[in-house]
Formats: structure tokens, C-alpha cells, sequence
């Protein structure tokens, strides 16, 4: 009974005991808990107030976009000094090397710019603006140890630097010879083709951009281009096919300056070979007529009249031409008459070249390459002939005619010449008769006409002759009565006034 008693007081002191201490514990871990919560209060005071020092609207310190340090400026200040800093960027040289030879353009010329670099700005604003307090904190402090470069992002303008390396970087290449061929009195000679390189225009700009936005100093740069092999595009098979005469058409060179421009227009032409499907503009093969490239001033048509101009008569040689193109049966793309009728060809078989207005041009509609010769010879005729691989029937043939719709006879136009003597008689101008006029394809099988069908109409303006009369006289009534029988446009009235003038 002793023993029971003795054994639950031990027990209600230890349960007394174990009470009190966790009663302590409690208490401790109480006050540990509002120690911490007045330390991270006091330490998120400090970090707030750290981080809450840095305006939300300026760049913090020690930011650089490129090389250029953005700190403490705002998005507008940034934005300026970055635009500064291109103006000077695009004034530097970019050397594009193609082997041993290489060609300059400035980075303005290539269209150098920034790529999104609102956005970076931005971010170079935002930088320790954003996020929880502690990681703008590691952040900030991170700025006072070392700096944070944002990449500028540099890229070129493709349609501009394109054109630039078109122009000046790919002539340098050792680029594929076409295999060429030559007329001569013993037949046809052919230089096979060569293989070549021409410059890969989209990797070289991406070049040129890789090494903008790596380890760029902002200084002059040197960049290889990058190659690709280019085959030629006429190979000695091809040319190997041009062995037939299709069509051939001559007309009389004339003489003096008109036969110079003749000659080298004919000479532009000769030995040009057309692939199937390929298409010639005699004025762009030609072209352009001055001094500089063999033209000299002669006789050509303008506003209805003759006058002297570089390249006068070069409608001769695209008029030849075409009619040796009628004949071998090309397809004809673009083709104008002349203003007025011209001498060395029948009505509406004619082709004016007229700056870059008037042109001829015509399509190699064979399945195979054909070529053109062209020359003036011994007996002073200019002549196209054009070759190439016949596939018409033998027994076909075809003729042209040229049929006068209507006629318009020009007239004569009298006109004062208050410079000239009064009753003097001069003569300007260049009369011309009117016309309208087809052309007429004849098709032949074995000598039998198969066809007949119009293949262009021609319009030619009539020019009236220009008669000038003087009416320079100190006696102003006898100017006036010559004046007053000009305006009539009678032959009679003027000579009267003229000799009624005279007497007064």
C-alpha cells in the first residue's frame, strides 16, 4: 500500500516537471520568433531603402549596351546616345575580301542598324527595378562589382547590302565562262566552258553580321565572303546544235556618220547567243549611245523631223534585225514603227528604238540555243543572219508583204521668219507622206501557199514641207501685209504681198 502511494507521487512530479519545460520551451521559441521577425524587419527596412535609392525611371549604374555606358540616363537620354553612337558606327568601313581583291563600303551604305533595341533599353531600364526585393538586391550589388553589357544587336539591310555586294563584291569572283562560238568562213568554232565561283550573297552578309555582334571594336573591319561554285550556263553541247541558218535579212549601210553608228551597233550584236527562252532588247544590248561607247551624231527622227543626235540610225540595225527574225520564225515580244516612213525597208517592216520607250525585242522560242551574226560586208550591205538547229519542215517556207492601207500626201506649211529679210525664201523641215500598213506572213509548203495571216499594223505620221518667208523690213506696213498672207496659207497671197511689199 506504501509502495502504491510512493509510486503516483513519482509520477505527478514527473508530469510537473515535464509541464514546466515545455511551458519553457514555448516561451524560448516565442521569443526566438519575434527576435527573427525584428531582424528580418530591420533587414528588409535596410534592403528596402538600398533598392528603393535607384530612380525607376533611369538606368542603374555600371549598365553598358555595347560600349556605350548607359548609366543613370532614361529610356529617351539612351535611346539618343545610342542613335549618336550609329551615326558614327555607319561611318566605318567594311572591307569585303574575295581572295586577293576586295571591295569597300561604308556600314550606311549596307544599311547598318539596330535590331529591337527599344527592347534593350528596356531592359537595361529594368534591370534591379524588377522582381522580389531580394533578388533585385544580389543584383544591384552585383552592379558594384562589375558591370552588365547588353549586346547592341547589329543587322544590315538585305535589299541594300544586297545591291552593294551585287554591284561590287561578285564581279571579283572567278566566276563560269560560257562556252562561246564563233562564225567564220570554215563553219562554227566553239571554246568549251569553265567552272567558276561567285559569291554566296546571303552567308556573306551573315559574315558580315556575325562579326558585327562578336568582338566588334567599332572601328574599321575586314570580312571574307563566302563562295559558291556556279556552273556557266551555254556548255559546248549545247552550242553544238547551232549548225543551220534559220532566217537572214540584209539592208544598204549608206555612208558617212550614219554608217559609224551601223557599225557599232551591228558589232554589239554579233556572236550573241540566246538560250530556249531567253529574250534580247536591242536597245538595252546596244545602248548607250554617246561618244564614249563608239556613237557618233547623225540623222534619226524626233518630234516629226530630222535632226542630228548620238546613235543616229541605230533603227536600221534593230529594223534588219527583226526582219531576219521574221524569217526565222522567233517569237517577236515588243515592236514599234517609226514616227514616219523610213527608206530602206517597205511599210510595217520596220523597228524603231526610241530611248527607253521604243525598243525591240524578240524571244528564242526554239528548244534549242541559237545565234546571231552580224556584220557589215564588201559590198557595203548590213546583214543579220541567225542560226541554230532547224526543225522545220524541208518543205516549208514563208515570205513577208507589206500592204498600203491608206495614203495621207503631205502638204506644204508656210510659217514667218521674223529674222529673215523681208519676201527671203527658205526651206525647213523634212516632208514625209503618211501611211497605215500591215504585214502579211505568207506560209509555203512545197511551194504551195498554206497560209496567209496579219502580223502587225503600222501607223506613219505625214510631215509637211516648211517654207519659211522673211519678214524683217524697217517699213512696218509692208511687214504687216506679208504677215497678214502667211497667216492665210496661200501661195498666191503671200508671193503678192511679197511683190506689193517691195513697192511700198
Amino acid at each position: 500500500m506504501a509502495g502504491e502511494y510512493r509510486r503516483q507521487k513519482t509520477g505527478r512530479k514527473r508530469k510537473k516537471i515535464s509541464k514546466a519545460r515545455r511551458r519553457r520551451r514555448r516561451v524560448l521559441a516565442g521569443l526566438f520568433c519575434v527576435c527573427a521577425f525584428i531582424i528580418l524587419g530591420v533587414a528588409y527596412g535596410i534592403l528596402h531603402h538600398y533598392v528603393g535609392e535607384f530612380p525607376e525611371d533611369k538606368i542603374c549604374d555600371n549598365i553598358f549596351i555595347g560600349d556605350m555606358d548607359v548609366s543613370g540616363m532614361t529610356q529617351k537620354e539612351a535611346k539618343e546616345a545610342l542613335q549618336q553612337h550609329l551615326a558614327e558606327d555607319q561611318a566605318k568601313v567594311v572591307t569585303m575580301k574575295v581572295g586577293d581583291t576586295s571591295a569597300n563600303a561604308t556600314l550606311e551604305e549596307l544599311g547598318l542598324a539596330y535590331q529591337d533595341i527599344d527592347k534593350t533599353i528596356q531592359k537595361a531600364v529594368n534591370y534591379g527595378k524588377k522582381g522580389s526585393i531580394w533578388g533585385r538586391y544580389r543584383k544591384l550589388k552585383r552592379l558594384s562589382k562589375e558591370r552588365l553589357t547588353l549586346a547592341e544587336n547589329f543587322i544590315l539591310d538585305e535589299e541594300r547590302a544586297g545591291a552593294i555586294i551585287t554591284e561590287r563584291v561578285v564581279p571579283l569572283a572567278d566566276h563560269a565562262v560560257d562556252a562561246a562560238i564563233e562564225k567564220s568562213a570554215g563553219g562554227f568554232r566553239i571554246t568549251k566552258e569553265q567552272e567558276g565561283k561567285t559569291v554566296n550573297i546571303e552567308s556573306s552578309l551573315s559574315e558580315i553580321e556575325n562579326a558585327l555582334n562578336h568582338e566588334w571594336k567599332h572601328e574599321d573591319l575586314s570580312v571574307k565572303m563566302v563562295l559558291k561554285k556556279e556552273k556557266p550556263k551555254v556548255t559546248e553541247e549545247d552550242l553544238q546544235t547551232i549548225q543551220d541558218e534559220l532566217g537572214t535579212f540584209s539592208t544598204d549601210a549608206g555612208g558617212g556618220e550614219r554608217w559609224q553608228n551601223l557599225k557599232t551597233g551591228v558589232d554589239h550584236l554579233n556572236g550573241k547567243v540566246l538560250m530556249p527562252g531567253e529574250e534580247l532588247s536591242v536597245h538595252d544590248e546596244t545602248a548607250p549611245y554617246d561618244a564614249e561607247h563608239g556613237y557618233v551624231e547623225a540623222g534619226s527622227y524626233e518630234n516629226g523631223q530630222v535632226v542630228d543626235s548620238f546613235g543616229g540610225g541605230i533603227c536600221q540595225v534593230s529594223t534588219t534585225l527583226y526582219n531576219a527574225v521574221l524569217f526565222a520564225e522567233l517569237e517577236v515580244v515588243e515592236r514599234y514603227p517609226h514616227s514616219m516612213l523610213v527608206n530602206y525597208v517597205s511599210p510595217s517592216r520596220d523597228a524603231a528604238i526610241a530611248g527607253d520607250y521604243l525598243d525591240f525585242v524578240f524571244k528564242n522560242s526554239y528548244d534549242t540555243p541559237i545565234y546571231i551574226a552580224a556584220g557589215i560586208d564588201g559590198a557595203n550591205q548590213l546583214r543579220f543572219t541567225i542560226y541554230g538547229k532547224e526543225t522545220r519542215d524541208p518543205g516549208r517556207s514563208v515570205d513577208f508583204e507589206s500592204e498600203t492601207l491608206t495614203t495621207d500626201d503631205y502638204g506644204v506649211t508656210y510659217k514667218e521668219d521674223a529674222e529673215a529679210p523681208l519676201g527671203s525664201i527658205s526651206y525647213a523641215g523634212s516632208p514625209h507622206t503618211g501611211k497605215t500598213a500591215q504585214l502579211w506572213k505568207i506560209v509555203y509548203q512545197d511551194g504551195v501557199e498554206v497560209s496567209r495571216d496579219v502580223i502587225n499594223y503600222s501607223t506613219y505620221e505625214k510631215s509637211d514641207q516648211i517654207i519659211k518667208v522673211g519678214t524683217a523690213s524697217e517699213n512696218a506696213e509692208a511687214a504687216a501685209l506679208v504677215r497678214a498672207a502667211i497667216a492665210t496659207q496661200d501661195q498666191g497671197k503671200i508671193n503678192e504681198a511679197v511683190v506689193q511689199a517691195a513697192q511700198l
